[in-house]
């Protein structure tokens, strides 16, 4: 009687199957959060899933004993999942991140390798023949030493890598948009997604290298090492983004656009009556003292349109929004704390709380304080503190 025989590397593989599988179902049942970010997220796992028990086929011979003497088509077809997994993580982050995002046919270049794969599977049946479709499933160098598979192996590792990389452009950027349009982004919390995102790109590059060394080199030990240690830290992720996706509906803020979608560019130059206009209301109405001033509070304030207040800042400023508002909010802590020591000099009390100094000057986050403090001035507000301290003593 043919038994399975699993062995401990094979352990987290399994559990990637199964909870991939689990938690793909549980996505699609469940209504929290948004529909379309769930779904894009379940067909991930799903994917992630099938590739991992792709993986264990591969690898293992008693499953291709038992199961797959009289049915060597799926050994071939499953390899479709990397096609299906690479993109839909990155329209997970995209949905996530941009709550008024939809999903349109010109997205569906990305999946053009997945609509492909027919044509990769056919080619590879046509050059192994009938008799190295049987034998490939057991003789590993018969399959490996394939090109059609060959192409395959590169195309895979390059839309895992390439897919986690623009995953990482993603966020990047719409943290850069956020600067664009808020002077407080600590609301934001994309910590534990930029970690997660990053994780798997880790991942898919740890296992791309182990190819690469099992290709270019004799040491299978170590590239099989490396894919064993892939396959642990993915099991992990598996759950991580799972949990995450759970504990977070949505980032935060809907990026609308700032004026009519019509006018797509800039103007080509800038009055700079505009900085001057902007300083002044700055400085007379001490706007940057509200934690959440954004730029459309900001244009309405102003009477100026909020493209021309961006393009104003970051081309004539060479900032944007987000450092404009903090260079201000740091001048005014600045001041807060040169006016203390030389009207408190004498006294052993004067130092303030740096708390009631971040407050007192608009900011709301003491992470976001100290790193602006420290890019304005070169120095933190501690150290600031105690060099007024010491210009503010008398001499004796």
């Amino acid at each position: 009687m043919d038994k399975l025989v699993f062995s401990f590397n094979d352990v987290p593989v399994i559990l990637i199957i199964f909870q991939s599988l689990l938690f793909a179902i549980l996505l699609l049942i469940v209504k929290v959060g948004k529909r379309q970010a769930n779904i894009f997220l379940a067909f991930f796992l799903l994917a992630i899933g099938l590739d991992a028990l792709d993986a264990m086929i591969y690898w293992s011979p008693s499953i291709k004993h038992v199961y797959l003497s009289d049915h060597i088509h799926i050994f071939y077809c499953l390899k479709f999942s990397v096609y299906l997994a690479a993109p839909t993580l990155y329209f997970y982050v995209k949905s996530l991140l941009y709550a008024d995002y939809v999903f349109s046919r010109k997205d569906v270049v990305h999946f053009i390798p997945l609509f492909l794969f027919p044509v990769m599977i056919a080619a590879l049946y046509a050059s192994l023949g009938e008799e190295g479709r049987e034998l490939g499933i057991t003789q590993f160098g018969l399959l490996y030493g394939n090109p059609v598979y060959q192409v395959h192996l590169w195309v895979r590792n390059i839309l895992y890598v390439g897919y986690g990389v623009a995953c990482l452009i993603l966020l990047l950027r719409y943290k850069e948009e956020l600067k664009q349009r808020y002077s407080n982004i600590e609301k934001i919390d994309m910590f534990w997604l930029m970690m997660l995102v990053g994780g798997f790109l880790m991942i898919w590059v740890w296992v791309f290298i182990s190819y690469l060394i099992t290709l270019f080199s004799s040491s299978m030990w170590l590239g099989n090492v490396i894919g064993i240690s892939g396959n642990i830290f993915n099991a992990i992720f598996v759950n991580a983004l799972v949990v995450y996706s759970m504990a977070h509906v949505t980032i935060g803020y809907v990026l609308e656009p700032v004026e009519d979608k019509t006018e797509v560019k800039e103007p080509e130059s800038i009055d700079p009556g505009i900085m001057d206009k902007l300083n002044h209301i700055m400085l007379e109405r001490e706007l940057f003292l509200d934690p959440d001033l954004t730029l459309e509070q900001l244009a309405e304030i102003t009477g100026i349109s909020a493209r021309k207040i961006s393009s104003a800042i970051n081309r004539t400023g060479k900032q944007n929004f987000f450092d404009y508002i903090n260079n201000f909010r740091v001048k005014k802590a600045v001041d807060i704390l040169t006016r203390s020591f030389a009207q408190n000099a004498s006294k052993s009390s004067a130092k303030l709380s740096m708390l009631d100094v971040m407050a007192d000057a608009g900011f709301n986050s003491k992470s976001t304080f100290y790193r602006a403090f420290k890019k304005m001035t070169n120095m933190t507000p501690t150290e600031y503190q105690d060099q007024a301290a010491r210009a503010a003593k008398p001499a004796p």
